[in-house]
């Protein structure tokens, strides 16, 4: 996070930016695993949900809204601060590597996304002058839309708790069947090989043969990011690299 801080930085930015790495340091490494999943689970989510609604009903990208499950619901830990303020600029980092996806295709329509989200934005870089690029407000879109609620008060958080508890107990074998995993397919939407990311913590880990059983059976019940007529278009028009957020 300070690798790159230099006397070009403003004190205020570079005081900051310390901070943030001194919470992080302090952080136990198990909330920092879920600050990570936290931030991919995000992204991956607004890029599909993006593909997914620019297709059917393209109003709906004029705004999102995150809630998301308190650890205290009498105030926001520590934890979740730095997760909420470093998720922008670890967004931003990251879609250097791997930028927002869209599909330049007729089939598409951004036209609500872009009016709400679209910005220009000056990227700095470390190793050469700051570049003028096209892009997405990430704050707009993501951190000014968030909320930390009680999942007690909140039905919709409920009921992604009895969901997850449901496949972490398939993916555990704990229970059994594929008609488990298909009711559970059924409520994913797929746009990789399979409609299950599995991140693991060991480079050696291979992934268990009834899994990848389990994994099949998910994502054939899965619905699809693309809309059956546009498959053959979207992979004749490359799905475009997006500018990156901000």
């Amino acid at each position: 996070m300070t690798k790159h801080l230099s006397d070009e930085h403003h004190p205020d930015l570079v005081r900051e930016v310390w901070d943030l790495r001194r919470v992080l340091e302090g952080m136990p490494r198990q909330l920092y695993i879920q600050c990570v999943m936290m931030k991919e689970l995000v992204r991956i989510a607004s890029e599909q949900v993006t593909l997914y609604f620019a297709q059917r009903r393209p109003r709906e990208l004029a705004k999102f809204e995150w809630t998301i499950d308190a650890k205290d619901p009498r105030r926001i830990t520590s934890q979740e601060k730095w997760w909420r303020e470093t998720l922008a600029a670890l967004l931003e980092s990251a879609s250097r590597r791997e930028p927002f996806v869209t599909v330049k295709d007729a089939g598409f329509n951004y036209k609500y996304f872009d009016r709400s989200f679209a910005i220009k934005h000056e990227m700095w870089f470390p190793d050469r002058p700051p570049e003028m690029v096209e892009g997405h407000d990430i704050r707009k879109m993501m951190t000014e839309q968030m909320a930390f609620v009680d999942s007690r008060s909140e039905t919709l958080i409920q009921t992604v708790d009895v969901l997850t508890s449901f496949l972490r107990r398939l993916l555990a074998r704990e229970i059994t069947g594929d008609g488990v995993s298909q009711a559970l397919g059924r409520l994913q939407i797929c746009k990789q090989p399979q409609s299950l990311r599995v991140l693991t913590l060991s480079p050696r880990a291979g992934v268990r043969s009834d899994l990848s059983d389990t994994l099949r059976v998910m994502t054939r019940a899965a619905r699809s990011v693309l809309k059956p007529g546009a498959r053959r278009r979207a992979r004749g028009t490359a799905a475009t690299l997006s500018s990156r957020g901000s």
